[in-house]
């Protein structure tokens, strides 16, 4: 991997261009290289350092406008990161495999009747999860089984609870549940990655100071074999195509000051999360194409999901632990016993697991006890007014500002309250008198992103097939969760790289 300037880039024809360098992008461009193709790797972002916190690399002018309660506000978070490596250089590391259901839910929660599925199977993905948890070293429960659910054979052993998990697992066990190792892409011990995790900081919302954490840089593309070059600071404007069926070009601003440039590809790859690459496809509309590009169906955009989650947490009268907890790892212990039940509607519940949490404000007085925190995560349903669409207002380089249009449906805001009632059991056993619950701010923006430009077999109600290439186009695919039907009840990441690694694979 060698880093190079927007100019450098745009002097020569690549046979890929890449957009985003997150678990996607990161994972695509290190696959089509391996295969023998140039790769051209574009990121708006740049690279972080070590030990640093989110909010201190954020640009609220990238940010989009979201819905707040009937009005709008523009606090919409449209990112899963913008940096070198996305979202995996600030996420907690939890890396959960789906089910064959997450792929292939019921019609009910797929949104539209006439909607041809992509029939993805969970077998299709097996060779891929494999690779990917190899690559960035996932530890867990092997072949820990509950209900449906059964983890797959690691090879490294899960980690240790930390002392609130063992707290929390305690708890769920006492009420019948099985409580199990949440799987990690983090190193525990000394690996050939790192000295390991040594708890320098809380892991959800910086970057590992010690490289424990495996993002899809340091772990994936820093070891790509071939050719692979990366523009920092480069943002993608529009696509051009100069005959049907063909990108012949991207545009983009690039540089310090910005200024225009003219990327050449033979293939383009779409990973910039379901938001970012919607919009992109929305901003290269034209004369021929005037609701953007590969819209034929109207689909672009639209379905947008974004994991629906609650945390529910409080205190025990103890202290569990003699120094500041909240510099342990976000989860180690979950409780998947509420995948689904007939308390639910459809029978699909979601999942319940320790989230450490990184803002208690009584952290440093032991007299007031421990804070125990568990989040509720569950799919939410598509829904086609849910959708990513462009402002008549533009940010700084010109461009128009991105407007989130996304609203709860009923019946998973059911879902969540009675996945809330059941960490709240848990709580309750583990010692917590008196429980509340704290927002996650879903409903403005999430790292959980999927949809609009979901795969299906037909080209009138999706946009991409199932091997991610649009429609409508012979040389664009999307490999991020843009192409997801349903967003699944687990935390994305592992399977959006495994599926980024099936669809490179398929690139010819």
């Amino acid at each position: 991997m060698r880093i190079i300037s927007a100019r450098d880039a745009a002097s020569r024809t690549f046979d890929v261009c890449v957009v985003g360098s997150g678990a996607s992008g990161a994972i695509s461009a290190t696959v089509l290289a391996e295969r023998g193709f140039s790769v051209l790797v574009l990121e708006q972002g740049t690279a972080i350092p070590p030990g640093t916190n989110h909010d201190d690399v954020e640009d609220p002018d990238t940010w989009a406008y979201a819905r707040d309660g009937d009005g709008w506000s523009k606090e919409g978070y449209p990112w899963s990161a913008m940096a070198l490596g996305g979202g995996t250089v600030f996420y907690g590391g939890i890396s959960f495999r789906y089910q064959q259901r997450d792929l292939d839910p019921p019609p009910a929660l797929l949104g539209a009747a006439d909607y041809a599925h992509w029939g993805l199977q969970l077998a299709e993905l097996e060779p891929h999860y494999q690779w990917v948890e190899d690559r960035l070293g996932v530890s867990g429960p092997s072949n820990g089984r509950v209900g449906d659910y059964t983890f797959p054979s690691y090879g490294l052993g899960a980690l240790p609870h930390t002392p609130m998990g063992n707290a929390l697992a305690q708890g769920a066990r006492s009420l019948g549940f099985t409580p199990l190792a949440t799987p990690m892409a983090i190193s525990g011990n000394r690996d050939r990655h790192g000295p390991g995790c040594a708890e320098l900081t809380p892991c959800t919302g910086f970057t590992c100071p010690v490289n424990a954490k495996a993002d899809v840089v340091s772990r994936i593309l820093a070891h790509a074999q071939g050719d692979v070059s990366v523009a920092l600071h480069t943002r993608a404007v529009q696509f051009a195509a100069s005959v049907p069926r063909k990108a012949s070009r991207l545009e983009v601003l690039g540089g310090s000051p910005r200024t225009w440039h003219s990327i050449h590809a033979d293939r383009f790859v779409l990973a910039a999360n379901a938001i970012q690459s919607a919009a992109l496809l929305l901003r290269s509309a034209d004369r021929r194409e005037p609701h953007g590009m590969g819209n034929s169906s109207g689909q672009v955009g639209r379905h947008l999901a974004m994991k629906n989650s609650i945390y529910v947490r409080g205190r025990v009268a103890e202290r569990i632990v003699a120094h500041q907890p909240l510099r342990h790892r976000y989860s180690s212990v979950c409780v998947l016993d509420h995948l689904d039940g007939d308390e639910f509607p459809e029978q699909i519940g979601g999942i319940i697991y320790e989230a450490n949490p990184w803002d208690d404000p009584e952290a440093d007085r032991p007299e007031v006890g421990s804070l125990l925190q568990l989040e509720c995560l569950l799919g939410d349903r598509p829904q086609a007014d849910n959708a990513v669409r462009l402002a008549n207002s533009r940010d700084r380089d010109g461009l128009l500002r991105i407007v989130m249009d996304y609203r709860q449906h009923p019946l998973d805001m059911k879902r969540l309250c009675i996945l809330q009632d059941k960490a709240k059991d848990v709580l309750h056993a583990a010692g917590v008198e008196q429980t509340e619950v704290a927002a996650s701010g879903f409903e403005t923006g999430s790292t959980h992103l999927h949809g609009t430009l979901r795969a299906g077999d037909d080209p009138t109600t999706s946009v991409t097939d199932r091997t991610g290439r649009l429609h409508d186009y012979d040389n664009v695919w999307s490999v991020d969760g843009a192409t997801f039907p349903f967003a699944g009840n687990f935390n994305p990441t592992l399977t959006i790289q495994a599926n980024a690694r099936r669809i490179a694979v398929g690139i010819s």
